[in-house]
């Protein structure tokens, strides 16, 4: 039986408080934000992660626009057709953001559709580049650091994953003071993982991360989302709880603090 002694970062508490603080602004504005989001195809964890955004917005007053593109709708929509819609997105006043759920289906080219989004309306931080506007998966992992209450300068880094982008990404947002090496891997972790005070794992691997790669206290920030046995489970092993210092669990972790982050995002592109 595993003795759990690492603090649990609560990603659902930290996204309700950030969600409280939306509301309050927003209810303080005259005209309320707008996000406009894209579904194409039938993935049902695109489905749910589109109803947990939606549900998410009508919480805090953000106009939720919701274009679906499968069988429910508008079945076997064209690329040119897509990228036609999100045009006409981009000259609606009303709406202040433009989201597509990913991934899309095989025949459709995704960075020519994302690449069709406005800068200006571009929550997710793919096409806008902007220094000011984090994309929210990332957003989430530095407000999980942030809930350790640890001083981070000098620690010793490693962020496992398989897309560049996201490793390229992450460093950029994360501070400049920490020890940072990027690790890109589609099978097995570093050797030397053991030796670092703060893991940062998206790999897409089912308990991925064990015990034995963990330091003794080490941060630990699970971004992998894993469905085994019908069951949604992260890229780090359950018994990583008994020597990790702070770990995020999956789910309840990064999940609920990206959703937060990209309503927060709507939010400040709407200020804009």
């Amino acid at each position: 039986m595993i003795k759990a002694t690492a603090k649990i970062l609560d990603g659902k508490i930290l996204a309700e408080k950030i969600k409280l603080d939306l509301a309050k602004k927003i209810s303080r504005q005259k005209n309320r934000p707008g996000l406009a989001a894209i579904l194409v195809g039938d993935n049902p964890a695109s489905e749910l992660y589109l109803q947990l955004k939606e549900k998410s917005c009508q919480q805090i007053g953000i106009v939720f626009h919701k274009y679906l593109c499968n069988k429910k709708c508008y079945d076997n929509i064209s690329e040119q057709e897509l990228i036609k819609l999100i045009k006409f997105l981009n000259q609606d006043k009303n709406i202040n953001g433009i989201i597509v759920q990913l991934p899309l289906p095989d025949k459709y080219q995704t960075d020519k559709i994302i690449n069709a989004i406005n800068p200006a309306k571009d929550v997710d931080g793919f096409v806008a580049k902007n220094p000011k506007l984090i994309p929210p998966t990332i957003g989430a992992i530095i407000e999980l650091l942030k809930a350790t209450g640890q001083n981070l300068k000098n620690k010793k880094t490693i962020i496992i994953g398989n897309s560049d982008v996201f490793l390229t990404d992450l460093k950029k947002h994360l501070k400049t003071n920490l020890d940072i090496k990027s690790a890109k891997t589609t099978k097995k972790i570093p050797t030397d993982c053991y030796k670092y005070d703060l893991i940062i794992i998206a790999l897409g691997r089912a308990n991925a991360l064990k015990k034995k790669n963990v330091k003794d206290g080490a941060i630990v920030i699970d971004v992998g989302i894993n469905r085994v046995a019908g069951k949604t489970v992260g890229d780090v092993d359950a018994a990583v709880a008994e020597i990790a210092g702070w770990l995020s669990p999956v789910p309840g972790g990064v999940g609920p603090l990206t959703v937060a982050c990209l309503l927060k995002n709507t939010y400040l592109l709407s200020k804009k």
